[in-house]
């Protein structure tokens, strides 16, 4: 054995025996016999069985509407990632109450769509075709938006401007209106939208709200809660949302917040910014999935979807139009004077019946609009007894309507009874009653 030989075998000797001692240490340290320390507990509650809801199992949806459509229109806009299915449960909802839904994408109209998904079609009814990527296109919207009564936009990433001036003519004019947003849209801010979301009065903050501890088997399926009055969040505990952009506005009526520990993903701080807001006759959700109908099946998805159907149609705008395409309210408005006519219900907040008194002829429909919430209308005295009017005896909402018909000659005196104390009574006279 040479010299070098010799010096790398004394190498190895000295690394085996420094190993084999360090192990002896390691061994004396954790007990012997093969046992390894105990490995400390690692928190990760995204991971937690006790702190998720990994519900599989959704139930069946059941979308209703409380009151029919008499024929109103409803102009359905979508964008290029939405494709019939996706709107399918609340445009069949909408033409089931008795409305007509004209389903619209950029350079083509769907007018007069029928019931949409499995089955025979109606003549001449074609699902909306794709929204090309670019180039000029004619405008439809604003051929279709002058004659509707209510209008949805789901995942419209841009309106040209002959569109925007007929949405806000719309909106001016009492057209209920709900816009829903991709939040992938947030990535690719346009010009147009900018313009549309002053209109609103509302818009969307950027990135989107995830939740690690309670979802619906996805972080990012998001669940949110009802905040302030209930029109379209009637009878809704929770909504599932696919993936939800915070939104804004100036000020809401109505809110949709998510759920305690919810995160938003550009500041990865916990947040409460809605996810819905509605302000008048005018809403924007920061998602566009909540409608499909496998997620109508979630939650109160059902429910919620049955309240966009029913706020929709349950607007104040007449609709119409002349020869030329405008449109002629003041003629529509005369048109239906004599035989509908209008008590709005605390207006501007205050505790009044405007007008106080209402006297019209055998036959008119009187409506009541609900200007301010927390109010009901209950009869005091009526005139003669066999004529009665029942009134609304549960308090409602800001919104709300009520229509009854007055056939017979009589006189009622009514009153919102939590503020009856402080003077706020009405009279309706039909025709010449008996004096009592």
């Amino acid at each position: 054995m040479n010299t070098t030989q010799k010096t790398a075998a004394v190498a190895f000797l000295v690394t085996f025996v420094a190993v084999v001692a360090v192990g002896g240490v390691v061994s004396a340290v954790t007990g012997g016999g093969g046992n390894t320390a105990e490995l400390p507990e690692v928190e990760n509650p995204q991971y937690d069985a006790d702190r998720v809801s990994p519900d599989a199992t959704p139930g069946t949806a059941n979308i209703q509407m409380d009151s029919s459509a008499n024929g109103e229109t409803i102009v359905v806009s979508v964008g290029g990632g939405v494709n019939e299915r996706d709107i399918e449960p609340v445009v069949n909802t909408l033409i089931e109450s008795g409305a007509e839904v004209n389903v619209v994408s950029k350079g083509s109209p769907q007018p007069a769509i029928g019931l949409i998904g499995p089955g025979p079609q109606p003549p001449g009814v074609q699902p909306p075709a794709p929204q090309p990527s670019g180039g000029e296109e004619e405008s439809v919207l604003s051929e279709e938006l002058p004659d509707a009564d209510g209008f949805l936009s789901v995942g419209v990433s841009s309106y040209q401007d002959e569109d925007l001036d007929a949405i806000t003519e719309f909106i001016e004019s009492d057209g209920r209106t709900l816009v829903a947003v991709n939040p992938q849209q947030e990535f690719t801010p346009s010009s147009g939208y900018a313009e549309l979301y002053s209109e609103l009065g509302a818009y969307t903050e950027s990135g989107y709200v995830y939740n690690l501890e309670e979802n619906d088997l996805n972080y990012q399926r998001l669940f949110a809660e009802p905040a302030g009055s209930s029109m379209l969040t009637d009878g809704v505990d929770r909504v599932v949302f696919d993936t939800a952009t915070p939104v804004q506005a100036a000020s809401s009526d109505e809110r949709m917040e998510p759920i305690d520990g919810s995160v938003r993903s550009t500041t990865r701080a916990e947040t409460d910014l809605p996810v819905l807001v509605r302000d008048g006759d005018v809403a924007l959700v920061g998602d566009t999935g909540f409608m499909t109908p496998e997620n109508t099946q979630r939650a109160d998805n059902d429910v919620f979807v049955g309240n966009v159907a029913e706020f929709l149609v349950g607007g104040e705008r007449t609709s119409g139009g002349t020869d030329d395409g405008s449109t002629d309210r003041t003629e529509q408005t005369n048109e239906t004077a004599e035989d509908v006519v209008t008590v709005e219900v605390a207006p501007g907040g205050e505790n009044v019946f405007e007008p106080q008194v209402t006297e019209i002829e055998p036959g008119t429909t009187v409506r009541f609009e609900w200007k301010s919430g927390g109010h009901n209308l209950v009869p005091l005295r009526q005139q003669p007894e066999d004529h009665p009017w029942n009134g609304v005896e549960e308090v409602q909402d800001e919104g709300f309507v009520h229509e009854y018909t007055f056939e017979e000659e009589s006189a009622h005196e009514f009153t919102s009874e939590p503020y009856q104390d402080e003077g706020m009574v009405g009279v309706i006279v039909v025709g010449d009653p008996e004096p009592p």
